[in-house]
């Protein structure tokens, strides 16, 4: 039996948030007080219906431990700051508090009717140019009037903000054009694979956190694909529809497409029009992974590791406590870790392995990518404390899942 208690993950990813910032202490106790109301009403539901945390869906569990860890370990306790901080009150505002409320259905519009005009031949494009530059204006002129900055923005309104802006140049507006006809050429044979696409064909790049998404619509099948495969070309837009199509040999040139300059290029620009940086800071409630960061790079990089972007998840995790993406350079801790009752080394183990991928790079054997080489290996028990540090992990896993 599995019992579900909506609001569990979101309380803890808001406390969570809330414990990263700097606090005084009213505002410590009053969190304080949050994590202990928001278990006092778990437990009652659970002793309700004669159940225990085992019973919760697994991210809700999670969240359950986290929250219990939080409030053993005094998560609230004031955290040294840095010289020469400043904190800001927190009245400023938290990080990620604030959207653009219907923007995403906007830029939905505004995509249809350029790719509906492209394929028609009948694209009005400087009246969609000005359309996309105005929008970016009263955005901007929105966050000046509230004195927003962009770290305080949801990632999904930071990211539509820097498409605006980036697309509102004449140049990427052309580049977005000829990107939608190159794409329509190439993927327009999909229509026949599927009986529930059909035409017209509406392509869409923009933020996404997939490769490709698919949409059936009753006047057309939607496509959408992340922002910088605009630079993407006729050869591996084919490829695409490829691996859309199951065709999994595909994925090498696909990685290598992504890894490129040109898209690189494009994937830097939309973050600095987005406001630079990480959208997730760095500074978590309890550990500080630039900070990780640079203790590892001194001990085992000799310092020559070029910073990568350094995050922690979303997502509260059982098993899979790091992650490093190649494409966009960023190493992602579990944000489980970010407990004070998680040693420093277990994080710098986590951070170290990461960091390897970066430096050892990836392999394709056949269709499967390796990146945990004999190699990788070897460096990776360099590490002081690895049989220490695994076995914590390991154990944190087991009571996590």
């Amino acid at each position: 039996m599995k019992l579900r208690i909506n609001g569990i993950v979101r309380t803890a990813h808001r406390i969570r948030r809330a414990l990263s910032a700097p606090l005084n202490e009213a505002q410590r106790r009053q969190l304080d007080a949050q994590v202990a109301d928001a278990l006092r009403r778990i437990d009652a539901v659970l002793a309700r219906h004669r159940a225990t945390a085992g019973h919760l869906p697994a991210p809700s569990r999670r969240a359950y431990q986290y929250l219990r860890r939080m409030q053993a370990a005094g998560a609230s306790a004031p955290q040294p700051s840095a010289p020469g901080d400043a904190p800001e009150p927190c009245s400023a505002g938290q990080p990620e508090s604030l959207s653009f409320r219907g923007l995403r259905s906007y830029l939905t519009d505004v995509l249809d009717d350029v790719a509906r005009g492209v394929g028609t031949g009948r694209l009005n494009a400087p009246a969609l140019l000005k359309l996309i530059q105005a929008t970016a204006s009263r955005l901007d002129q929105a966050m000046t009037t509230q004195n927003v900055a962009p770290a305080r923005l949801k990632p999904e309104s930071r990211l539509l903000l820097g498409w605006f802006r980036y697309f509102s140049r004449p140049e990427a507006f052309e580049e977005y054009i000829a990107a939608v006809r190159r794409a329509g050429q190439a993927l327009l044979p999909l229509l026949n694979q599927r009986p529930r696409w059909h035409p017209p064909l509406l392509i869409h790049f923009r933020p996404s956190s997939l490769l490709y998404s698919i949409h059936p619509l009753k006047d057309g099948t939607r496509i959408i694909l992340d922002t910088p495969m605009v630079t993407f070309g006729d050869q591996t837009l084919r490829l695409l529809a490829g691996r859309i199509l199951g065709e999994a040999r595909h994925q090498e040139a696909m990685m290598a497409a992504m890894m490129g300059p040109d898209y690189q290029r494009v994937r830097a620009a939309l973050a600095t029009a987005a406001g630079g940086g990480s959208v997730e800071p760095a500074r978590g409630t309890a550990h500080d992974l630039a900070e990780v960061f640079e203790r590892v790079n001194r001990e085992y990089f000799d310092g020559q590791m070029p910073r990568p972007d350094l995050t922690w998840s979303r997502t509260l995790t059982g098993r899979k406590f790091g992650h490093y993406d190649f494409v966009h350079d960023r190493v992602c801790i579990s944000s489980t870790l970010d407990s004070p009752d998680v040693p420093a080394f277990v994080i710098e183990h986590v951070m170290h392995h990461e960091l390897l991928h970066k430096k050892h790079g990836y392999r394709f054997h056949g269709q499967r990518q390796h990146a945990h080489t004999p190699e990788f290996r070897a460096e990776e028990r360099r590490f002081k404390r690895y049989a220490e540090a695994d076995l914590f992990l390991n154990r944190l896993s087991r009571s996590m899942t």
